[in-house]
């Protein structure tokens, strides 16, 4: 993140709020098992192409002190649009209140009708796009990958309603506070005078 980001927000005393999209398959990534010699384990499968899409955003309060994490599941097999990042980005808003400025990447949903139009009734809201394929400079893509490959790996839900009320009944969201607090230091360390 270039620090002239961090200096104009920092003059509009703004919130940094990083969002990015990702999507869990219902077939698990699979990671190593154990099972007898010669019993090879199998993996059912109630739905092979079901999926969840997800949006998050860290959010990162003018004073650098404050780090929460918001996350939005979307229904069932359906894809996030233009007017799901709309909406998820009102309710981030209206959780910061304040001036925020809103790291994401290129891709065209960010572009969509309901998101420019969105932003062009909000002045508050300055949005910085990351270069392209620059995946690993957007923290939320970390969490994803986290998610994925820590938390999830071997996981078989039944149906898809297993791991979304899982994820909405979770009241710490994705991170517990200690590995909240590991994630904001990774990504912006104590500032030195």
């Amino acid at each position: 993140m270039s620090t002239s980001i961090l200096h104009r927000a920092g003059k509009r005393h703004a919130y940094i709020v990083f969002v990015d999209e990702s999507g869990f398959m219902l077939a698990p990534l699979r990671r190593r098992t154990w099972a007898p010699r010669g019993c090879t384990p199998i993996i059912k499968i109630s739905e092979p192409h079901g999926r969840i899409s997800v949006i998050g955003a860290i959010t990162i309060s003018p004073q650098r002190r404050h780090f929460s994490f918001y996350f939005q599941l979307s229904a069932d097999n359906i894809n996030l649009r233009g007017d799901s990042v709309m909406k998820f980005i009102e309710k981030v808003r209206h959780k910061v209140r304040g001036p925020i400025t809103l790291l994401w990447d290129q891709i065209p949903i960010h572009r969509a009708k309901p998101v420019t139009d969105y932003f062009a009734r909000h002045r508050r809201l300055v949005v910085e796009a990351f270069p392209p394929y620059a995946p690993e400079l957007n923290p939320v893509d970390n969490v994803w990958s986290y998610v994925k490959y820590n938390r999830l790996p071997n996981y078989t839900p039944r149906n898809l309603h297993e791991p979304t009320r899982t994820a909405s009944t979770n009241n710490s969201g994705v991170l517990s506070p200690a590995e909240s607090a590991g994630f904001a230091k990774i990504f912006f360390p104590p500032h030195r005078a």
